[in-house]
């Protein structure tokens, strides 16, 4: 009742709010005395307000955008449209809306001092609403680099500040991290004993702080065309002091129990449950609720637009005759595995993010047959794993994941090794933990320095100095842990390897024409050939059998080696290009014609 109270109560807010602002950029009314004057009265105003807010934040379930998967639709997503060369700065996308949105949190501190009563509850709101600006603007950030920086609400007669231009990225970040800081200060660190999941507490604020701050150290040392190399350390460190307190607050650890007694299935339990409230690894979680009707579609994560990438399932390690965890492509005949071979002692995480052979949706009997269209590695992280989550619509109810605390792992010794002070003992205290979740043996820092992994070389070149072998296998780390979590692309383009977002994807390996056994059973699910022809011939050997026919001739797809090799989309073979403008978005020349102050990025004139 309490949920449901709140909800209409805040409903109604955002009506009065609707009414009383207008929230263009440009063509701005004053708030009226009824919102400024009469709402900011107590601290439960502004825990009203400030709910907004938190719709911001996003919950990802799948890596578009990036080497980690094979899209099905590229025609409409802008990472995918400017590497195909259709972004330029006059179709960019103007960025009207992105003010509207701040303008309602510049008007949230610009009258939240208004409110009396206890003072620390005040300030907590405060502090939530400062990181929420530092929040929103450092996304902004990440698009455009130099921004114009708003601290208040504007108004139509405020005209110098409507057509300034921007500040450079350097003082626009500090800003950015003078309000995450306050944010940290301020805002409480639980209530009543209680630390929330869906609302902002001391240890959310410092776990975005470390992301961010990882992103603008990384992006300093890896991109010389900032002219900020000289200051990337600043940022590091702040990403390990950060991290660092979040990790000695003893709040948060790693879940390692699903309730059934299987330890190596509680890396799955994190993306399937419908309860996140009490896992200890939770941070920040997005709560759905069947009885509340607060349902989403995360089931389309199975074989509907996007399938993971043959690059992705490399990534994961493997065991060699010895024993030995060792690099996949260390393993004799890998290149030419079946769909099941693939999954056999590998890192157990890659058959709980992808579905191997055999699996069945919750309330069938049938196997699910993977859609070759989109390369045939179909995402079951983030499915859900009862019947009524399945349905037609948005019918699912699992708590989705907004932050995590294996990704604080994953920071601290991410930015210790960029700052070359990693030691052993920090990958016991961090890698070594994420690794024994799952069962895998700790790393070794000592083998990662010197036993460099030639693939990981290639695909980083960026990457030098003594700590390289470390930085290389934390970003292995990272990119196997956090598959599918939204944050690969990010990962590319501020480590400078915004090419590997457009090598053509890969999918499964096909051996050769005829029928194809994915399962290991003897019965084929598919057969693969130029024209169809030689399929009754095979229905009529498995009359029992259900056999998907697909003619190359027509199909989207293709086999890298023609009649054999890996499925590659025919609408992807050799379409993409990066180029190193596309770390940035443009301004969009409208904007730049309505405010002749802006000025365009460099690599984008």
């Amino acid at each position: 009742m309490k949920k449901i109270l709140s909800y209409t109560i805040f409903s109604l807010l955002i009506t009065i709010i609707t009414f009383s602002c207008d929230d263009g950029f440009l063509n701005v009314s004053p708030e009226t005395s009824i919102t400024s004057e009469s709402f900011f009265k107590s601290p439960e105003d502004l825990k009203l307000y400030t709910n907004q807010f938190y719709a911001y934040l996003p919950c990802p379930v799948n890596d578009r955008g990036s080497d980690n998967v094979l899209a099905k639709d590229i025609t409409n997503e802008t990472f995918y449209r400017m590497m195909r060369g259709l972004i330029n700065p006059d179709n960019a996308g103007m960025w009207y809306g992105y003010w509207a949105r701040m303008r309602k949190i510049n008007f949230f501190l610009d009258n939240c001092s208004k409110a009396r009563g206890n003072t620390a509850d005040i300030e907590n709101y405060i502090g939530v609403g400062r990181f929420f600006r530092g929040w929103y603007y450092y996304t902004l950030v990440k698009k455009y680099s130099d921004l114009p920086w708003y601290d208040k609400t504007l108004q139509t007669t405020d005209y110098n500040l409507l057509y300034k231009k921007q500040e450079p990225r350097s003082k626009v970040v500090d800003s950015v991290f003078n309000d995450l800081q306050y944010a940290a200060d301020h805002i409480k660190s639980n209530e009543s004993g209680y630390v929330s999941k869906t609302t902002m507490t001391k240890w959310s604020a410092l776990a975005w702080m470390a992301r961010f701050a990882l992103n603008e150290g990384t992006m300093r040392k890896y991109h010389s065309e900032l002219g900020l190399t000289d200051a990337y350390e600043k940022y590091l460190k702040l990403a390990v002091s950060a991290s660092q307190e979040v990790m000695d607050s003893g709040v948060y650890s790693l879940y390692t129990e699903n309730g059934t007694g299987d330890r190596n299935k509680s890396y799955e339990a994190l993306f399937n449950s419908t309860d996140l409230l009490n896992n200890p690894e939770m941070i920040m979680i997005r709560d759905y609720d069947k009885n509340l009707g607060l349902l989403h579609n995360v089931k389309s994560v199975l074989n509907e637009d996007t399938g993971l990438s043959r690059d992705l399932m490399e990534s994961y390690l493997a065991y060699d005759e010895n024993g030995n965890l060792v690099p996949f492509h260390n393993i004799p005949g890998y290149k030419t595995m079946s769909y099941n071979e693939v999954f056999e002692k590998r890192d157990p995480r890659l058959a709980q993010t992808f579905m191997s052979g055999g699996f069945k949706q919750p309330g069938y009997s049938n196997i699910v047959y993977p859609d070759l269209n989109i390369g045939g590695y179909v995402q079951i992280k983030y499915y859900p794993r009862s019947s009524d989550q399945i349905a037609l619509g948005s019918t699912a109810y699992t708590d989705l994941v907004i932050f995590r605390y294996a990704e604080i792992l994953l920071i601290n010794a991410e930015a210790k090794a960029e700052l070359g002070t990693l030691t052993q003992d920090d990958l016991d205290k961090t890698i070594k933990l994420i690794r024994n979740r799952v069962g895998l043996p700790g790393p070794d820092l000592s083998q990662w320095l010197t036993h460099i992994d030639p693939v990981l070389e290639a695909k980083y070149p960026e990457v030098s100095g003594p700590m390289k072998g470390a930085i290389l296998e934390i970003r292995r780390e990272r990119r196997v842990e956090m598959a599918c979590e939204g944050v690969r692309q990010e990962d590319l383009i501020r480590w400078k390897a915004g090419n590997l977002a457009a090598v053509t994807p890969r999918g499964i390996y096909i051996s050769g024409m005829g029928p194809l056994d994915i399962t290991g059973d003897g019965v084929p699910e598919f057969y693969i050939s130029e024209d169809g022809s030689g399929l009754n011939e095979i229905k009529a050997e498995y009359p029992d059998a259900e056999i998907i026919n697909y003619n190359l001739n027509s199909s989207v797809f293709c086999l890298s080696g023609g009649d054999k090799g890996y499925i590659e989309r025919k609408d992807q073979i050799n379409s993409f290009n990066f180029k190193d403008k596309y770390y940035y978005y443009p301004v969009d020349t409208r904007d730049m014609a309505i405010n002749t102050n802006l000025y365009q990025n460099p690599l984008w004139k």
